[in-house]
């Protein structure tokens, strides 16, 4: 730190021409001035540090061509303080510019004007007539392209579709629908139990005395229950209940409000049920319910 009583180091001057052996120099004397160190200008500028020491003694060979150099110098003067065009113009009498290039379109290329040059088009190619011409032959190409195509598939319709109706009729003619195969049943005695007329406690047991079905039928609905065995049906208004045995309606088992139990079992043909119930009214005229054989009354 300088006293009070040390003059003051006046900061170095860069608004006039600074010498391009001296701008090394000049950018060391404005750090300095500024209390900064190289790692410091090198955080700020994001440039390396070794890179800036070099500029400072001169030596641009690091900074990779002269558009680099112009635009590490101008970064570094800014965060200085510095003047930047001072420094640019001594780097610029000292090092060789390169101008950036300047793209010019060449009259000879121009689709609108043909050749370039002169007074006239000798020598030239005709763009304009020529892109015209394109067009109008993509346009026509496209006419025809629309065109033919719907008049051809009239013509064949026109020519082809009388013969071709009867043939089609009788090449698609539905075959005669082959009738419905029939489910096949399980084996045993399959039982259907239908509440048609009102509703009707159910129970259905097995040989075995297994409980396969208990609940409440509300009219109008109806229950499968099959065994390999014989059936023991238990209900509580037997005249408002339909039994179908293998197929072969049954009837009602007995009056209305009537508990009925009746055992089902399958018949000697096989296909057919047998009836024992000691209550079951009406169905005791189905002592064999075999589609052969005769009712044993």
């Amino acid at each position: 730190m300088q006293s009070a009583d040390e003059p003051a180091t006046p900061e170095p001057d860069t608004s006039s021409r600074v010498a391009p052996d001296s701008i090394g120099a000049t950018v060391a004397a404005a750090r300095h001035a500024a209390g900064l160190t190289v790692d410091d200008v090198s955080d700020r500028t994001r440039i390396r540090a070794s890179l800036i020491d070099q500029i400072e003694h001169d030596d641009f060979s690091g900074c990779g061509g002269t558009v680099y150099a112009r635009g590490h110098l101008r970064s570094i003067a800014t965060t200085l303080g510095l003047d930047p065009g001072p420094l640019l113009a001594a780097y610029d009498a000292g090092h060789e510019r390169v101008p950036s290039p300047v793209v010019v379109a060449s009259p000879e290329f121009d689709p609108l004007h043909g050749g370039g040059g002169g007074g006239g088009m000798r020598g030239g190619f005709r763009w304009a007539p020529a892109m015209i011409a394109s067009l109008v032959v993509v346009c026509l190409l496209a006419l025809v392209a629309l065109l033919l195509p719907s008049s051809g598939d009239d013509k064949d319709v026109t020519s082809v579709g009388p013969s071709a109706v009867p043939s089609t009729v009788a090449a698609t003619a539905a075959p005669t629908p082959a009738p419905a195969p029939t489910p096949s049943q399980p084996p045993g005695v399959n039982v259907r139990v239908e509440a048609r007329e009102a509703q009707s406690w159910l129970e259905v047991r097995d040989d075995a005395k297994r409980v396969l079905l208990q609940q409440l039928l509300q009219q109008g609905d109806s229950r499968e229950v099959s065994s390999e065995g014989a059936l023991e049906i238990k209900m509580g208004n037997a005249g408002a209940v339909d039994l179908t045995c293998n197929g072969r309606a049954m009837g009602p088992a007995g009056g209305p409000g009537e508990v009925v139990t009746v055992r089902l079992a399958l018949a000697e043909t096989g296909d057919g049920c047998t009836v024992g119930a000691d209550g079951a009214a009406g169905l005791s005229a189905a002592a064999d319910l075999s589609p052969t054989g005769p009712a044993r009354r």
